[in-house]
């Protein structure tokens, strides 16, 4: 169970755990865990030599997970300690090199919740970023609806009833939108 869980928290992926492991090999593979107990001479075992793939015990991935920084040296066996150093390597590589990329999409509606459809998704504010709140809305969320996009700002109904409170009452933004309001 332990075991289970340290492999997913580290975004591990667990390729196969029986034989046979021919298909395996010829990919990318990092680690081979064995139990304390497999001689050196089990035929997959000898496999995992032969392609320089390092056999480590479960503990290796456990004190990987929770203990970083410690050294890993005594849960690597058969003198597999360079492959298994390569593999850490490389695994810390590919752990530093993934970005969150951040899009348009992460903008979410405030009424349904959804990331979807952009081009019809409304951002309350104007050009200048100085007016408005920011909350995002589909058209069709709008109560009332929209057809389309509106050419010019959009006002979501609370930022209206601000700048029309702050007597903006003959602004020409307010008066096209005076009656978007959410649902």
């Amino acid at each position: 169970d332990t075991l289970k869980r340290v492999v997913k928290a580290g975004d591990g992926s667990i390729l196969a755990t029986s034989p046979p492991y021919h298909r395996f090999l010829k990919s990318h593979v990092d680690f081979a865990i064995v139990s304390p107990g497999m001689p050196r001479v089990d035929a997959w075992i000898q496999e995992f030599l032969a392609h320089n793939v390092p056999c480590v015990l479960a503990d290796y991935l456990v004190e990987f997970v929770c203990k970083p920084g410690f050294s890993l040296d005594r849960h690597v066996l058969y003198n597999t300690y360079a492959a298994a150093e390569k593999s850490h390597a490389n695994h810390l590589q590919r752990l530093e090199v993934i970005e969150v990329p951040t899009q348009e999409d992460d903008i979410v509606c405030s009424v349904c919740k959804l990331n979807d459809r952009a081009e019809v998704m409304l951002i309350c504010g104007d050009d200048a970023g100085k007016v408005g709140c920011g909350v995002a809305m589909h058209i069709d969320c709008c109560d009332p609806p929209l057809d389309s996009v509106p050419e010019d700002d959009w006002f979501c109904s609370k930022c209206c009833s601000s700048v029309s409170m702050k007597g903006a009452k003959n602004s020409s933004v307010l008066k096209r939108k005076s009656s978007l309001h959410v649902k």
